[in-house]
């Protein structure tokens, strides 16, 4: 029950980050809209996994999951590619890109059986570097006085806390599903619930945005 309930949720906090990314799109930031475009990715395929679940006697199929890491590794480093103008920085992204896929591909083709945990602790892994290197990227151009009024400070501690805290349990899956199969469920929840948290935060970094475009239709300080 406490798990289901889990898995409601983080599709919630994906619906949550959508409507938020969708008002006034067109003069949103780009990695604004790339993160609406998450949100909108991330809601297609859960509800895919939640169709194959009532045609598949509520096992669902892992591959529809399998699919979802590839593209969540992919959209989510072009949120910090849009974020910056530093020609270096946005090399060492589309360069990780490429690198996630090289990863993906050989962990399909030669290690089926550790495919699950390798795919998704390589996007852990890659999103955790991307935040850290955000971070002292941060510190160097200062864009904004107060940082906790600039949404992409949010959207950076969002993506290394929930990326810092998944990594381990991404990584060791495997052996989680191996070995402690009865519990597997409550690691899942909690994970499912950890999502939802992370994404609240991603909802509240865009509605910061929306509030400094806002401001600037009315002419007020922001």
């Amino acid at each position: 029950m406490l798990h289901q309930f889990s898995g409601n949720t983080q599709w919630l906090g994906s619906i949550i980050v959508l409507v938020v990314c969708i008002f006034y799109y067109n003069q949103r930031p780009v990695y604004i809209r790339v993160l609406g475009l998450f949100a909108m990715t991330s809601i297609v395929f859960q509800s895919l996994q939640r169709l194959s679940r009532l045609f598949f006697y509520n096992k669902g199929l892992n591959e529809i999951g399998d699919t979802y890491v590839f593209f969540e590794g992919i959209i989510l480093p072009l949120v910090f590619y849009n974020a910056i103008q530093s020609l270096i920085y946005r090399r060492c992204i589309i360069a990780g890109i490429f690198l996630y896929v090289i990863i993906y591909g050989c962990a399909f083709l030669f290690f089926g059986e550790y495919f699950y945990s390798i795919i998704r602790g390589a996007r852990d892994l890659l999103m955790i570097l991307l935040s850290l290197s955000y971070f002292v990227y941060l510190m160097r151009t200062l864009p904004e006085e107060d940082l906790l009024r600039f949404p992409m400070f949010w959207i950076n501690a969002a993506m290394l806390i929930f990326f810092s805290g998944t990594f381990i349990l991404s990584y060791l899956m495997d052996y989680i599903i191996l070995t402690m199969r009865d519990q597997f469920v409550h690691f899942w929840t909690f994970r499912n619930f950890f999502r939802f948290a992370f994404c609240l935060v991603l909802a509240y970094a865009s509605w910061l945005n929306l509030q400094s475009i806002r401001a600037q239709k009315s002419g007020l300080p922001h």
